[in-house]
């Protein structure tokens, strides 16, 4: 799915002003019992490592997972370009990416007024 997303640095994403990012999957393997993290990065350090939940859902049809980065996450970002990577701990111990993006993939701009 691979999206290019923009964030603006102290926004919170929790709920209360907006809704959490969230991505359809349609090709994921079970995420019933699954750990969901969404790792922000740039230059090969992560900086913001968040988990998400299975919002929606029920294998095999589309799956919805979702991810609310709070506000002190985002403040964290300087405005430039991130890249980041949706990923799930399966049941089963094995790690799967469900998404990602490279640099470029995740820009946080200044928060105005």
């Amino acid at each position: 799915m691979t999206a290019t997303m923009t964030v603006k640095q102290g926004d919170d994403f929790s709920g209360i002003g907006q809704g959490p990012i969230s991505w359809t999957l349609t090709n994921a393997p079970n995420l019933a019992l699954a750990t969901i993290t969404l790792e922000i990065s740039r230059g090969g350090v992560i900086l913001v490592t968040t988990p998400g939940v299975l919002a929606s859902g029920v294998w095999p049809a589309a799956q919805v997972v979702t991810v609310a980065l709070t506000d002190t996450q985002t403040g964290t970002l300087s405005q430039r370009n991130y890249a980041y990577r949706l990923a799930a701990t399966l049941s089963n111990t094995d790690i799967v990416t469900l998404d990602s993006g490279g640099p470029g993939s995740l820009y946080a701009t200044p928060r105005t007024g």
